[in-house]
């Protein structure tokens, strides 16, 4: 075995583990996600009705989930301009999210 073929090896490997540890993290955050496409979300800026969930990968830190959506009023519909946004599982305001 070559040098370059040693380097190739280890990038594979690399790839590789790189893919099934983000696949882990999927698997956790689907299992500590309590809400669903459809589902309201409240954090500490209002509340979305979540249209797409996506995760955050991070290697330091807790993975989590991602939640995308329209903004709602406080009467519960969509506001005017239909603004969208991102909302962070962590800033659950509905519920304390501890990842035990």
């Amino acid at each position: 075995m070559k040098k370059q073929e040693l380097e190739n090896k280890l990038k594979e490997l690399q790839q590789e583990y790189d893919l099934k540890q983000k696949e882990v993290m999927k698997q956790f955050c689907d299992a500590n996600n309590p809400y669903k496409v459809g589902d309201k979300f409240t954090d500490h800026i209002g509340t979305i009705i979540i249209e797409k969930i996506r995760y955050s990968y991070t290697v330091t830190g807790t993975p989590s989930c991602i939640y995308f959506g329209t903004e709602l009023k406080k009467d519960g519909t969509p506001k005017k301009n239909n603004d969208k946004r991102n909302a962070w599982q962590s800033n659950d305001r509905q519920k304390i999210c501890c990842y035990v």
